[in-house]
């Protein structure tokens, strides 16, 4: 597989060459995952999947547009603005991939998931946002060989809301790097938040300095391609 980090710019205002664009991967040219850009669909994918409906994963959101692009879409759960989306809710083929909803707990009132990319035996795990993944979800995803995950607080425990008994926001990049490590040799972040764009070149030293023993750490810019 081949995938195409098409944005890294979290929800906050454009500032850098190379990471201006908002969330989306591309995957062998055709399965396009999150459309933070309009400009994405230029590219043609073949079918769409929505990791959530936040305007930096869903532009179309932010404008209130219907969103029908005539090609299949999916997501973890209707919405108003997209009358042709189909719900993913179980494994299922796409385009050739084999592709499993994983629930991630991030927004107050929106359904998340991330997935589990598989084909020809490779498999790579892209986690959208992440306040918190129940280990025993983590446990079933099994050893996969690269994950792709959010950068959007460099603080331990990220920022966490609490609203009754559920909790939302952006866990953080520690504490990622600590639930992922143990089930991928490779973890690149992208969705950067204010953080990152202060002095790029630390950031990304930074970033470089948290990786574990047999673990690399990837920081991701708009464009870079990486093959599995």
């Amino acid at each position: 597989m081949e995938i195409e980090i098409l944005g890294c710019r979290g929800k906050i205002k454009a500032s850098a060459p190379k990471y201006n664009n908002h969330s989306g991967f591309l995957i062998d040219g055709k399965l396009l995952i999150d459309i933070g850009e309009e400009a994405f669909l230029e590219r043609k994918p073949k079918a769409i999947i929505f990791t959530h409906f936040h305007p930096d994963h869903a532009y179309f959101v932010f404008k209130e547009e219907t969103f029908s692009p005539g090609i299949p879409h999916y997501g973890p759960e209707t919405h108003p603005l997209l009358p042709e989306l189909k719900i993913i809710s179980a494994e299922t083929e796409i385009l050739g991939f084999s592709i499993t909803p994983v629930p991630v707990i991030h927004a107050k009132n929106l359904k998340s998931f991330g997935y589990v990319i598989e084909k020809e035996g490779k498999r790579i795990f892209l986690t959208g946002d992440v306040a918190w993944i129940e280990k025993a979800h983590l446990k079933e995803i099994g050893q996969v060989d690269l994950i792709i995950t959010e950068a959007t607080l460099i603080q331990k425990g990220g920022r966490i809301n609490r609203s009754d008994d559920k909790i939302y926001g952006h866990t953080g990049i520690p504490d990622l790097v600590r639930i992922l490590s143990p089930i991928s040799p490779k973890l690149v972040f992208t969705h950067y938040g204010d953080w990152f764009y202060k002095n790029i070149d630390e950031s990304k030293e930074k970033l470089k300095s948290l990786e574990p023993q047999d673990t690399e750490i990837i920081p991701a810019f708009d464009g870079l391609r990486i093959e599995v």
